[in-house]
């Protein structure tokens, strides 16, 4: 897994493929569920995944590297 800057998760565009650090489930940001005090960044996300919707913390979930 690649070490991320934790602020790089806190402006995520929809579509965007995400994994969850804690259980390895990856997903699609839907949108922003929660939005940091500044009303720019992420606080959480919307995530769809293969059992439905879930609200992901931005630091639980890393971006995959493109290949």
């Amino acid at each position: 897994m690649t070490t991320t800057n934790q602020n790089t998760n806190r402006r995520l565009t929809p579509g965007t493929q995400v994994v969850s650090k804690t259980d390895g489930e990856p997903g699609r940001v839907v949108r922003i569920s929660t939005y940091r005090r500044n009303a720019i960044d992420a606080w959480s996300y919307l995530v769809e995944t293969t059992y439905g919707q879930e609200t992901w913390d931005a630091g639980d979930l890393f971006v995959p590297e493109k290949e």
